[in-house]
């Protein structure tokens, strides 16, 4: 994959610094997440605390939501903005200071006591932090996308997968180590472990502090929130692509739906210890590392289609590799440990999550004109939204079914998916739109006030060349 004439190095300010800065911000992020690894710790620790699969799957919900609802509202913010930083920075600070208050609230509450405030707090504390992340997941991707060149994409994302999950390794071990150590009561060793997320956190903070933006295309007048919630049906009709790979997205979704149970089904159906936890992360990391190199290489060289492809037949290992080995491992390896051989489900959960986040993200990159690209990716975020109703869906669905029938549920809708997205046409990169003075259509139904002026959010109407008009 070589660069496109109009995407010469010129025009990507500052691209060995930032990459390795948002490189190291990305990875010490993703490490503090570790330490409350959605899949692998946060499940156990909420039934711990009483909480029932309905909340463990709600956690999931919560994460979703946080990450994709607030994202439209955040394009609303920076469309008009040639500087974005400020508005990553900001949302990240108000998300992550109550990590503190969480870890001081369980190590100062005594051993088996006020379980339900704790819950709570953790519920309260999480939902902060994933709707702030969200607004700021807009300017930060615009950000990449203006200092990253196309063909060192997959790179990048490779190398923030890898870093990370050099780090998360450590990790993992820290977290297998303080949850088998009878010596530290429970809350006492969660709050051990949110004491490292805040670390992390504090680190990935410093490094955000230190990207440097470059200039950037912005429209000319702001953008409210309420027009462009209009001018979504012609935007979208306007870019077909767009529309498809959001589609792809929200049917790739029905993955979702089984995540969040795997780590409950293993420690409550299977008998596997908690302190296993920090081994799936372990898993996790081993996956996500490796397949990182391959996704990246796919990006660079075939282009991010051929990661998403891969990607979604990735997805559908997990749900099988969890039904197939409790069955047929006591037949044929019987004395092979169970505790070990279920973390291949983790390892292949790591290898289609790290494809997922390049391919979906890079593909928009592509198609994005580059100042209307705040609204694309606000979109692609948002408009994917009933996606995070499977985690509650799946905890739900487990009040009458078994673990093994959730995964095959989950199985099916993946096939569903895959199909789909084979049928996705390659990233064409569009041309940046071009303001005009002049008004738009009346008969533009996309996006009914669109303002009089230059700067309005392209309209409905498909032009060999995207204008504002």
């Amino acid at each position: 994959m070589t660069p496109r004439p109009q995407e010469s190095q010129t025009q990507y300010p500052y691209t060995r610094w930032n990459f390795v800065i948002i490189v190291l911000e990305v990875s010490f992020f993703i490490t503090g997440l570790a330490f409350l690894d959605p899949i692998a710790v946060l499940p156990v620790l909420i039934q711990k605390l009483n909480g029932s699969e309905v909340m463990v799957g709600a956690m999931g919900t919560i994460q979703r939501a946080g990450w994709i609802i607030p994202q439209l509202i955040g394009a609303s913010f920076v469309l008009h903005r040639a500087r974005k930083k400020p508005f990553v920075v900001i949302p990240c600070l108000i998300s992550r200071i109550p990590f503190i208050g969480l870890a001081l609230a369980f190590w100062f509450t005594p051993p088996g006591s006020h379980l339900q405030a704790l819950l709570f707090l953790l519920i309260g504390v999480y939902a902060l932090f994933f709707f702030a992340d969200g607004l700021c997941g807009v300017p930060w991707h615009d950000i990449v996308a203006r200092t990253i060149p196309p063909n060192l994409r997959g790179r990048f994302f490779g190398a923030a997968n890898i870093v990370a999950g050099i780090f998360a390794v450590g990790a993992g071990a820290i977290v297998r180590n303080v949850l088998a150590d009878p010596s530290l009561p429970f809350p006492q060793n969660y709050a051990r472990l949110f004491i490292l997320l805040c670390v992390c956190m504090i680190l990935s903070m410093l490094f955000l502090m230190f990207i440097k933006e470059p200039p950037g295309k912005a429209l000319a007048e702001p953008q409210p929130f309420r027009r462009i919630v209009r001018s979504i049906p012609g935007t979208l009709r306007r870019y077909p692509l767009l529309r498809r790979v959001i589609i792809a997205q929200n049917l790739l979704g029905f993955g979702s739906l089984a995540i969040p149970f795997y780590a409950v089904y293993g420690h409550s159906r299977l008998g596997l210890p908690e302190s296993m936890g920090g081994v799936f992360i372990w898993a996790s990391v081993a996956g996500s590392t490796s397949a990182s190199v391959m996704w990246a290489y796919l990006n660079d060289h075939k282009g991010p289609l051929t990661v998403l492809r891969g990607t979604a037949a990735a997805a559908l290992l997990p749900p099988i590799a969890a039904i197939a080995i409790p069955l047929l491992l006591p037949r044929f390896a019987p004395s092979a440990d169970l505790d070990y051989a279920f973390c291949a489900v983790f390892f292949l959960n790591g290898v289609a999550m790290s494809g997922g986040w390049m391919g979906i993200t890079n593909y928009v990159f592509e198609i994005a004109p580059g100042d209307i690209r705040p609204l694309f990716l606000g979109l692609a975020a948002t408009l994917s939204a009933p996606v995070i109703l499977m985690p509650v869906i799946g905890g739900l669905l487990l009040s009458f079914i078994a673990y093994q029938t959730l995964f095959a549920i989950s199985l099916a809708g993946g096939v569903i998916g895959i199909f789909y997205i084979y049928t996705l046409g390659a990233p064409t990169r569009r041309p940046p739109t071009q303001p005009t003075t002049r008004p738009p259509d009346a008969a533009a139904d996309a996006a009914p006030h669109t303002a009089s002026g230059p700067g309005s959010v392209p309209p409905a109407s498909p032009p060999a060349r995207p204008t504002l008009a």
